[in-house]
């Protein structure tokens, strides 16, 4: 891969310690790994461990749901209006779109099974740093932690994904699984970088908008659940896309 990524776990979440066992038995020589005690938070990693701001830092971690849906996620990190998962309110980091979409084009390449949802998620929650995050997850339960199909799945699309040049775009609108941005970018060249869900959609501003083109490296513009948007959200999206001179695609 033509990244040098860091990946963080932690021995408090099972999910992250089978992931990360998984990853050194397979790949040791994959990119820098970083193992922890806790969710320490992560402007507190000494320098000498994560490297410059150039570093992509690949989260291994447990997905959540309350639905108890089986699945493999990538997303970028930060939050738009509240902190109900942590991090700080209205503060994203910067998403890393050609890295974190490779990655989901190559596990729904490699996954031939039926149980699992691999798929974006929309951007949520914290740490937050200056370098690039990703967090890669499996859900929900025990059995899916230490499930070797999923655990392939997501070590094979780090492994092998193949950042490609092409426009990176915001995503905006439809629900948290983001279902639309994950289907389109496998027919479509471009790169998802910060997606903000219909349900934040209602909580933000115009600034919040700017704030994701700014922490999506090189923004072309928005990809927009057209279904999935209110005419309010609709029309700051435009908004913003005439003051900054960027593209609106529907879909």
């Amino acid at each position: 891969m033509n990244y040098d990524p860091v990946f963080i776990a932690t021995k408090t979440d099972e999910a992250s310690f089978s992931i990360y066992n998984y990853f050194i038995s397979n790949g040791p020589e994959l990119g820098k790994y970083i193992l922890t005690d806790g969710r320490l938070p992560l402007l507190e990693f000494p320098e000498r461990l994560i490297g410059n701001d150039d570093k992509v830092l690949v989260f291994l971690s447990r997905h959540s749901s309350k639905a108890k849906v089986d699945s493999i996620t990538v997303h970028p990190v930060g939050n738009f209006s509240g902190n109900d998962i942590g991090g700080r309110e209205r503060n994203i980091s910067r998403s890393a779109p050609e890295i974190q979409t490779a990655i989901l084009r190559k596990m729904n390449e490699v996954y031939s099974g039926g149980k699992y949802q691999v798929t974006f998620e929309a951007t949520h929650h914290g740490p937050e740093s200056n370098n690039r995050i990703i967090f890669a997850e499996i859900g929900t339960t025990p059995e899916n932690w230490t499930d070797n199909e999923a655990l392939r799945t997501l070590f094979l699309g780090v492994r092998d994904a193949i950042p490609a040049n092409y426009p990176n775009f915001v995503g905006a609108g439809g629900g948290h699984y983001a279902p639309k941005f994950s289907s389109y970018v496998l027919k479509e060249n471009i790169n998802i970088g910060h997606v903000i869900s219909k349900f934040r959609m209602d909580e933000i501003s115009n600034d919040e908008i700017k704030m994701a083109v700014e922490k999506t490296e090189k923004c072309r513009g928005f990809v927009v659940d057209k279904k999935g948007i209110k005419s309010a959200g609709m029309s700051m999206v435009r908004e913003v896309a005439d003051q900054l001179s960027l593209e609106v695609i529907t879909i």
